[in-house]
């Protein structure tokens, strides 16, 4: 009996001390071996680490005015597991559906919609990526009712003007994250860089006051000021949705440029978009089509085939011409726009008149390789380098295979296709007298406290023509608009230079007989021109021609520049000295 009794007390105390041990043992293990894992499980449950989304650089244009800022925000996010544990304990299974009903009151979104956010199992979704300060500071007077919900503060990326210069400026997404015009090629100097927020949270979720654990404040990203003239880009953004609308084109694109530094006043493309919800725009209007699309310039082109001319001495203003409608190459008949021709003429009357049969003639003399060499002195075959994500290099038959027709057709701006922005950089280095200077859109960098960290300066790229050039093209350009198919871009008391272009269009890999591009390049006023400017209007109907579509734009965007800039008129009538060479203008060109 004694000895049973002897044998329970020792197993009762052998398995005490086993108790004991396995006691000290979880002790150990949960303070010393485990302390660092578990206080980081403790961590995740009740310390919560909140992105500080950095304010980014604001985009202004030239004259300071704001395109694109930061606003500050909000962001509403919920904790669903939160919410279902903060019901289970208060006995409440209507929780979810009263916190959708409060939440209904400030936010944009059904109690039914919300209700299905607030629910699940989730650790966080994303409820209302931007609130405005107004309405978060209501929904955080009701905050105490609201378990597992939780507003960040943050920033929101605003376009004040709406569609003003969209494509240049872009968009970003709901990152914060430029996608698209110098919201993505300046993104990483926009941006700033994020900081955080640690702070300590009730079993709700909800942070609690005066506990922050850490915080990284957030570094304010620069801000890019753009050559871009928002008054004149607002203006001719008006006039070319009009002149788009009027002829059911597909689109139509604008720029205007300093021709004595490059820089960028106006690029306008219609159809546009409004930035603050690209996602419901056409994903057409996104691109920037002056920068992006290369299109056969037609006549445009062909200062460049005068220049190639010049230069190499072949012709001279006064070369005489006979023109018959059409010239045959390599026994393939190319047609001139005006089927009988001019008759004899002189290379400036050719100009004039945009005769397709003298700059095939031009082009023919000057040969494939110094033609080449022109187009690549004036900025052909590379990307403009404008600052804009998207330049294409244009389109071109590859120098060594160019035969005869090819380069007839090139002469007078068929076969090649070049992009709008290609063509302003072009003639304005005929405006400035020889000049080619690198386009460009941004004029400084601004850092966060206002001072200026870089400043964008005019880059020269080398010289296509010399002054005697320059000064000869001036003339017959000036007399185009005086005498031939550029009359409709006259503006009483001034002098421009121009030339009319209408190409046909390449489509499906054959040149179409439907569908055009009509458009204007010039400059002035003369002598001394302060702007150069380009217009194209895509695939125009009930109307093709470049006289007709393009110059009437050109010659309203003119003569209000005129005015914005308090240009009297100076002069008396609108042509160059000296006597056209015949009395009949062509109707269109």
């Amino acid at each position: 009996m004694r000895s049973r009794f002897r044998r329970r007390t020792l197993f009762i105390m052998l398995m005490s001390a086993l108790w004991v041990g396995w006691l000290v043992w979880r002790l150990v293990d949960v303070q010393v071996v485990q302390s660092a894992y578990l206080a980081g499980l403790a961590r995740q449950e009740h310390v919560h680490t909140f992105t500080l989304t950095a304010p980014r650089g604001s985009i202004l244009d030239r004259n300071g005015r704001v395109l694109a800022v930061d606003e500050p925000s909000y962001t509403v996010t919920a904790a669903p597991r939160t919410i279902a544990n903060a019901a289970k304990m208060t006995n409440n299974p209507g929780l979810v559906h009263q916190e959708a009903v409060l939440l209904a009151k400030t936010l944009p979104y059904t109690v039914g919609q919300l209700a299905s956010a607030l629910s699940g199992q989730l650790w966080y979704r994303l409820i209302d990526p931007y609130l405005s300060p107004r309405r978060a500071h209501v929904l955080q007077a009701e905050a105490s009712q609201l378990p597992g919900i939780t507003l960040v503060p943050t920033e929101r990326r605003v376009y004040p003007n709406g569609t003003l210069a969209a494509p240049v400026l872009g968009f970003v997404n709901a990152s914060g994250t430029g996608l698209a015009g110098i919201e993505y090629q300046d993104n990483k100097i926009l941006s700033g860089q994020n900081g955080h927020w640690t702070v300590a949270t009730d079993v709700s979720g909800t942070p609690l006051p005066s506990t922050t654990v850490s915080q990284q404040p957030a570094q304010p990203g620069s801000s890019v000021e753009l050559t871009i003239d928002s008054n004149i880009q607002y203006e001719v953004q008006k006039l070319l949705a009009a002149q788009v609308k009027k002829w059911h084109a597909a689109n139509g694109a604008v720029i205007i440029m300093d021709p004595n530094t490059g820089a960028v006043l106006t690029l306008a493309n219609y159809p546009t978009f409004n930035p603050n919800q690209y996602y419901l725009a056409n994903p057409a209007t996104l691109t920037d089509w002056a920068v992006s699309d290369p299109v056969p310039p037609g006549s445009i082109f062909k200062p460049v085939t005068a220049s190639a001319g010049l230069m190499a001495g072949v012709v001279k203003p006064t070369t005489m011409f006979d023109t018959v409608g059409y010239k045959i190459v390599n026994g393939v008949r190319i047609n001139d726009w005006m089927p009988n021709g001019w008759g004899r003429i002189s290379f400036t009357r050719g100009l004039e008149l945009s005769s397709d049969q003298v700059f095939m003639d031009v082009a023919l003399r000057v040969g494939a390789p110094r033609l080449y060499a022109m187009m690549k002195a004036y900025g052909l075959f590379h990307p403009a380098q404008i600052g804009l994500p998207g330049s294409s290099p244009g389109v071109y038959i590859p120098e060594s295979q160019v035969n005869a027709v090819d380069l007839a057709t090139i002469g007078f701006g068929q076969g090649i296709a070049v992009t709008p922005i290609q063509e302003a950089t072009m003639i304005a280095a005929v405006a400035n007298g020889g000049e080619l200077y690198k386009p460009r859109i941004r004029r400084a960098i601004i850092g966060p406290t206002g001072q200026v960290l870089k400043r964008f300066r005019p880059v020269p790229e080398g010289r296509p023509i010399d002054s005697t050039v320059a000064h000869d093209l001036h003339v017959m350009m000036e007399r185009e608009v005086g005498y031939g198919t550029g009359v409709p871009v006259q503006v009483p008391g001034y002098t421009w230079a121009g030339k009319t272009g209408t190409a046909q269009q390449i489509v499906n890999g054959k040149t179409s007989n439907s569908v055009y591009v009509a458009s204007y390049a010039g400059y002035g006023p003369m002598p001394n021109p302060r702007f150069a400017m380009v217009v194209m209007i895509n695939h125009p109907k009930n109307g093709i021609y470049g006289a007709q579509v393009a110059a009437p734009l050109w010659r309203e965007i003119a003569k209000w520049l005129m005015g914005y800039w308090h240009i009297a008129p100076y002069v008396t009538n609108n042509l160059p000295n000296g006597v056209p060479q015949g009395n009949s203008i062509p109707p269109k060109s």
